[in-house]
């Protein structure tokens, strides 16, 4: 029997306070236990813990208020928001569509080091710098600045396929990168890291290193599907 991932262990934990939460042992405005003590309660240390708390606030399940803990939010709220945030894709569905745009974009970032001119770039650099400022503040989720950026260089490739397949993904897109980036706010640490796997992609285009392009854009792609919880990266 193969050990227990720490990524597969936050998300078990996840799924079991979820099921704690709808079983209402938790209930709506109750504060949850302290990380210290679910994490005797689990037999884990804090980390994974502390991981699915912030799932558990991605989602819409928990609030967090900073030195005062966790609190249980309305579990038909919650229902609301991830029907909202994968909309009409179920979590199987979402992974394989994001497998696809892992295929599609990794080789338009290529063609974008190979083809992208002036005009190109200075709209792939505006659309960088728009997600710079949305990254400075705290609280901004910064969905569509990130989108914009992306689309940016799939734009720069000049192929109307690959364009128009990458605009007909859109909606899992979005919502993929909207629950993303919920998962970094108020991580400062972590936005920054978003933030500058961009930057590294744009650096690659801007110099027209095609082999770093594609690298840097897998990079990015296969960290934002390990955070949506896909086990196949």
């Amino acid at each position: 029997m193969e050990p227990i991932k720490k990524e597969k262990l936050s998300d078990i934990i996840f799924t079991q306070l979820v099921t704690m939460i709808r079983n209402q042992e938790y209930i709506e405005g109750e504060k949850l236990p302290s990380e210290n003590d679910l994490a005797k309660y689990f037999n884990v240390s804090r980390v994974p813990v502390r991981e699915a708390i912030s799932k558990l606030v991605s989602v819409g399940y928990v609030e967090s208020h900073q030195g005062k803990g966790s609190y249980i939010k309305s579990v038909a709220a919650s229902d609301e928001f991830k029907e909202y945030t994968y909309g009409e894709f179920t979590k199987k569905e979402l992974f394989n569509l994001l497998e696809m745009r892992t295929l599609l974009e990794v080789e338009a970032a290529k063609l974008s080091a190979q083809r992208r001119d002036e005009k190109n770039l200075k709209e792939i650099e505006s659309a960088l710098l728009d997600f710079k400022e949305i990254t400075q503040d705290q609280f901004s989720i910064g969905h569509k600045a990130d989108y914009n950026f992306h689309k940016a260089i799939v734009k720069s490739t000049n192929n109307d396929y690959i364009i128009q397949t990458f605009n007909n993904l859109q909606l899992v897109h979005q919502n993929a990168l909207e629950f993303s980036l919920k998962l970094n706010i108020g991580k400062p640490r972590k936005r920054e890291e978003v933030y500058k796997e961009h930057e590294e992609i744009y650096n690659a285009i801007l110099t027209q290193d095609e082999n770093e392009a594609k690298k840097r854009m897998e990079i990015h792609l296969i960290n934002m599907r390990k955070k949506l919880g896909d086990e196949r990266v």
